[in-house]
């Protein structure tokens, strides 16, 4: 398995552990692209209980609700996304600062993930230098299992 670094190694090794994603390959994929050292340094190997909530600024804000049939109490969190005057939701300071070629890698692994944006491959392409070119092959033989980890 190709990895850029040792750094970049271990990262996986970790945030495969966190997100329990060893049989999950949508996960997994995630997880080789954020643990580029360019991007998991970023976030400090923080990412959120879902592996791409780091990239827009939100605000959590707790909402305690009674069930109505127990009247029993339970905490819930809400995100509120911050939005820009068109509506779209605000980058955070860690994915804007990224270049290029890591914003289009990370919109390549989210697309892997659960296919939500809009990802254009021949754009991304003309961003990425051998390293990123080969781990964007990576993540797809991840996501599609033809290759393990």
């Amino acid at each position: 398995m190709y990895f850029v670094t040792d750094e970049h190694k271990n990262n996986f090794e970790m945030l495969v552990e966190f997100y329990k994603a060893e049989q999950d390959s949508e996960y997994k994929s995630a997880c080789y692209v954020l643990a580029l050292p360019e991007i998991y340094n970023k976030v400090n190997g923080k990412f959120g209980e879902r592996p791409f909530d780091w990239m827009y600024k939100f605000e959590e804000k707790e909402i305690v609700e009674e069930d109505f049939w127990t009247k029993e109490k339970r905490v819930v969190i809400d995100r509120i996304y911050e939005l820009d005057e068109n509506g779209e939701e605000l980058e955070s300071q860690a994915y804007g600062y990224l270049s290029s070629g890591y914003r289009k890698i990370v919109q390549l692994a989210q697309n892997l993930f659960n296919s939500s944006n809009e990802f254009n491959l021949c754009d991304a392409l003309g961003t990425w230098g051998d390293d990123l070119f080969q781990v964007y092959q990576q993540a797809v033989l991840l996501r599609t299992k033809r290759q393990e980890s």
